[in-house]
């Protein structure tokens, strides 16, 4: 499968990574331009939210640049497929805990809350490689399979209000590594940092 057909549209909101996430598309055979006003958004196909750092940070950051609502309307009026990555990932809730709590985009609904660490072995933040249990078929990955995907954070979406959990990880409880509803989905992990994992997942998404 080729994907020249595909413009994936990054959303620039000055609070991601998002050259890795351009390369690993690039890589893929996809084009990529980045969505930092409303006319960048008219001829992809598919969009991109990524996110690094604290939510409510992120959630301010973007909600500034004004793309809120146009990005409304692609994703749930004209159904590109979205892909919310990390924080992009937690913006898609109602609310996130962190620092006193902030409103999130409401889109997939529920609540961001800090990860826990019952024993001295389980560290927060959550950083490095860790296995992702498919509770769906996804993108080439069917249900019971648990590839390592690359995490690095310390709050958790634990349960999608508007949505369903495709895929669940465990680091002192379970939460929600892939959300998806429709033409979104999301990813608490880095596909891009997550080596043939991730671009496997990548190229699943590109198939939407």
């Amino acid at each position: 499968m080729t994907f020249s057909d595909r413009l994936v549209g990054i959303v620039d909101y000055r609070a991601g990574n998002i050259h890795s996430i351009e390369n690993a598309f690039e890589t893929l055979g996809a084009r990529v331009t980045f969505v930092r006003q409303e006319a960048d958004i008219a001829s992809v196909t598919h969009l991109v939210l990524p996110g690094v750092g604290a939510f409510g940070h992120c959630a301010e950051k973007l909600q500034a640049t004004g793309l809120v609502a146009p990005l409304h309307r692609a994703v749930f009026d004209e159904r590109r497929p979205l892909l919310g990555i990390c924080v992009g990932m937690q913006l898609l809730a109602d609310h996130g805990e962190e620092a006193g709590g902030h409103d999130g985009l409401g889109w997939l609904g529920g609540t961001v809350r800090a990860m826990t660490a019952p024993t001295p072995a389980i560290r927060i933040p959550h950083v490095g490689w860790n296995d992702v249990r498919f509770e769906e078929d996804f993108g080439g990955f069917s249900v019971g399979d648990a590839p390592d995907f690359y995490f690095d954070h310390s709050f958790a979406y634990r349960e999608p209000r508007d949505g369903r959990v495709i895929g669940s990880c465990d680091h002192g409880g379970r939460f929600a590594a892939i959300v998806g509803a429709g033409n979104v989905v999301a990813v608490q992990f880095h596909p891009e940092k997550s080596q043939s994992s991730g671009m496997r997942f990548l190229t699943g998404f590109l198939a939407m």
